[in-house]
């Protein structure tokens, strides 16, 4: 795995400040999982002006990633749900890897021809 930042990139500038607001709350500021709710609609919504379109691939992965954030506000269990979104937020900033992204890419509207199977 490479290690690969893109700072000239706005998404990337979204990712990392989300990624420092899941550290913030994970450390034990409790406004960062709130803040991380905000960016994640934010980021969501630009993507979705910028591509005019609810489906578009990059705008689905953020609606996902969104989802994923409303159950850290949840007090039982937003610390280890939280690690979770930090682990592949982290992948996301640093290794341009994403989890959704590839679940994402196998979804059946997603697909121009179906998966070969071995």
């Amino acid at each position: 795995m490479t290690f690969k930042i893109f700072p000239k990139s706005g998404d990337w500038w979204f990712w990392l400040v989300t990624w420092a607001l899941i550290v913030a709350a994970l450390l034990g500021w409790m406004p960062g999982y709130y803040g991380v709710v905000a960016v994640s609609v934010a980021n969501m919504a630009v993507k979705a002006v910028q591509k005019r379109s609810l489906s578009a691939f990059a705008v689905q992965t953020r609606i996902v990633y969104l989802a994923l954030t409303l159950p850290g506000l949840w007090p039982e269990v937003r610390f280890w749900w939280y690690i979770a979104l930090f682990a592949g937020t982290t992948m996301v900033v640093f290794f341009d890897r994403c989890t959704i992204a590839l679940v994402l890419k196998h979804a059946p509207w997603n697909r121009d021809r179906p998966l070969q199977q071995n």
